[in-house]
């Protein structure tokens, strides 16, 4: 991976940040809005709607890191971070709303993620998916990972080079405004604004 972050082109109005538990229940929102085929492709299988909620539910709170990029206060897009059997390996997913791909909220995310990864001592991300799911496999060739093809799936490595100062302080100030985000979010939910009349 470059030391330089992936450069994308996002829709006006749109934000990427960490999420936290505060966030759960647009994250259960986002996976029961996906189309059965969406969920076919995030979980390599047939899952219901029900099934992919009560995933949902737990992945704020997973081992790992969850992104989410926001379009105009909606989450609309995850990425998540989940460690390997492997010491310096993990494993990312995606799951993007029906509507919103195709616009550069996967790559966002993948950035963020292989950041995430690569300053906490990650050397190797897996991504795997379906062969007949090509944005999955042109977001893992943008992100610069290697496909490898093996029997019912897509096994997509990207390796990842070591943290520098620049790449810890620059996660460093994305993270303080992850939180200032997440916190006006929160603020906004509990006490909407009032027109002053």
């Amino acid at each position: 991976m470059q030391d330089h972050p992936l450069r994308t082109q996002l829709p006006a109005g749109t934000l990427v940040r960490r999420l936290w538990s505060t966030d759960r229940d647009a994250v259960v929102t986002l996976f029961r809005g996906l189309d059965p085929d969406s969920r076919f492709d995030r979980f390599m299988g047939a899952v219901s709607e029900a099934r992919a909620a009560a995933y949902a539910s737990h992945a704020v709170a997973a081992k790992g890191l969850i992104f989410g990029a926001f379009t105009d206060g909606i989450l609309r897009g995850v990425g998540e971070l989940r460690p390997a059997g492997a010491t310096a390996e993990a494993e990312i997913a995606f799951a993007v709303a029906p509507g919103h791909r195709g616009r550069g909220l996967g790559a966002a995310l993948g950035a963020r993620l292989a950041q995430a990864a690569r300053n906490g001592g990650t050397r190797r991300l897996h991504l795997r998916c379906l062969p007949g799911n090509r944005g999955m496999r042109a977001l893992a060739q943008r992100l610069g990972a290697e496909l490898r093809s093996g029997g019912r799936e897509v096994h997509a490595v990207l390796a990842l080079s070591p943290p520098t100062l620049f790449s810890l302080w620059r996660e460093g100030v994305e993270g303080l405004f992850d939180v200032a985000a997440a916190a006006s979010a929160a603020c906004s939910a509990t006490w909407p604004i009032v027109p002053v009349v």
